[in-house]
Formats: C-alpha cells, structure tokens, sequence
C-alpha cells in the first residue's frame, strides 16, 4: 500500500449523507442523476440512462441470465430496477433515507429484487455475487475507503463476474468540490491507481456520454445564470428550454461537439463521466 498516497482525509462522510437526506427541489430519481439543481426535465435524467445503457449493454450481456447482482450505493434504484429486469436475483444496499425509500417504492412490484438499508462499506450481504455494480459511490468515498471496499468486493465475486463502476472525472489529477454538495473527483489515471492497489484486476474503461450531454445542459444553465442574472435562478421553464434546444441539435451539441473538443484535447465540460470495469485478471 505504500505506493499509493492515501489522504486520510479528503470528504466528510457526514456532509454527504447529510446531502441526499434533505436534498429538496427534485424527486429522488432526478437528485440520484444529479439533475435537478438546473431544474432539467426528467426527462434528460431518462435520456442519460438510456445513453449509459447503450454503453454499457454488451458488458451487461456477458453476465448470465441466471445471475446474482449486488447494487452497492443504489441510490433511487433506477439501475437496480434495470437489472431485476434482466437478471435472476439482484439486490441493492443504500445508505440515505429519502434513496433507500425510492427504490424500495421502485422495485416494489419485483419480487427478485431486494433492497437493504446500510453503508456498503460496512453492510453489505453475504453470498457471492456474477455482477457487482457501483454507480456513482466512489467519488463520495476517501481513497482508502474505495480500496477497502473493492478488496471486500472482489472477495464477494464469482469466477468470470465484473465489478461494473460508473465514476465522474476529470482530466487530471484529482478535484473536490466544496459547498453543500461533496464528492472527490478523479482522473481516470487516479482510478486505475487505486484499482491496482486494491487487488490484480483486468481493467476495462469506456467514457459515459450520456453524463457529458446532461453536464453540457448543466454548464449552459450556469452559464445563463451568470451572464442573465435578470432571468430567473431557479426555473423549470427555462431549464426544460435549455435541454430541448441541446436536443433538437443533437447532432452537433451532443455527438460532434464533445467529441471534437476531446479531439483537441479542450476538456468541456470541465466534469466527465467513465464506465470501469473490474474483472479478475487472467
């Protein structure tokens, strides 16, 4: 472990969960896709996912049927609720109230889904598992807690299973967010090195488009914030308008333009978004 620099501190735990619970101005599915603090519809928190699930589909087709997947940190239980649809057995552990009760409501009607209320650092449940999913829980988490929780986790993994992460990014190096909302934002280089001392794992990383277009969205809110402060702060009209309008240019403000600017090496938005997957190496 000593090639790692593990911060001892980097996020208060507290602040976070702190977060979610009285999060207001959003239902738990728009606050768990982080967008409602720009008032988009929810619309484009449907459109991320379905951009996310073409990303991630092939690698979601390798795990069987008749698989058993642990959701850790699930949030409103919107991916849990995708894969009880595809898979046999799947259970999800949440740690915030208001998240914990939305999926339960959620995934009520399917009965091979289960969710948990706890901490997956400390609660998570017995068995092994085809598939463990973390989507978004990293960067709530200090350095050493990820590395703990991924030794834990691999322990828990049957021969031939992933461990599937969703993680935001940034180009390099390492950003943590102040204010009210706390999450630790890393470089994908970062994360390869906390995966590799965490254990021996065969990576795999695809970039989350889906993440860009909503965070583009996100960006030009601000940036109408900013430069009209006339207009109204906090508006549903104008959000669902800035959303609509990126949409209907799809084309170029969703696929050309990210694209390009990563072409040139223009990192914007400034916040990215990667798929990891974790599988035993060979």
């Amino acid at each position: 472990m000593n090639h790692l620099d593990l911060r001892k501190q980097q996020i208060e735990d507290k602040a976070v969960s702190s977060y979610f619970d009285n999060t207001n101005g959003g239902t738990a599915a728009t606050i768990s896709m982080m967008a409602h603090e720009h008032k988009l519809p929810a619309s484009a928190a449907r459109y991320r996912l379905r951009k996310e699930l073409r990303t991630t589909n092939d690698w979601l087709n390798e795990i069987p049927d008749s698989g058993r997947v642990l959701d850790v940190g699930c949030g409103a239980g919107t991916w849990t609720e995708v894969f009880a649809q595809r898979y046999k057995t799947v259970i999800g552990i949440e740690q915030s109230s208001l998240m914990y009760n939305a999926a339960r409501e959620r995934l009520a009607h399917l009965s091979n889904a289960k969710i948990l209320k706890g901490d997956g650092r400390h609660n998570l449940p017995q068995g092994s598992f085809d598939m463990i999913f973390l989507g978004g829980l990293c960067m709530y988490l200090n350095d050493q807690d990820i590395v703990a929780l991924l030794r834990s986790l691999k322990g828990r993994l049957n021969e031939g299973g992933a461990i599937i992460l969703r993680e935001s990014t940034v180009h390099q190096g390492e950003f943590i967010s102040k204010g009210e909302y706390k999450a630790v934002y890393r470089s994908v280089n970062r994360y390869h090195q906390l995966f590799n001392g965490a254990a021996s794992f065969q990576i795999g990383v695809r970039r989350n488009f889906g993440y860009t277009n909503l965070v583009t969205a996100e960006e030009l809110v601000n940036l109408r914030r900013r430069w009209l402060p006339f207009l109204p702060r906090d508006s549903t009209v104008l959000g669902s308008l800035t959303w609509w309008a990126l949409r209907g240019t799809a084309p170029i403000s969703f696929w050309a333009l990210p694209r390009m600017l990563s072409k040139f090496g223009i990192q914007w938005p400034r916040l990215q978004n990667h798929f990891f997957r974790l599988q035993h190496a060979k």
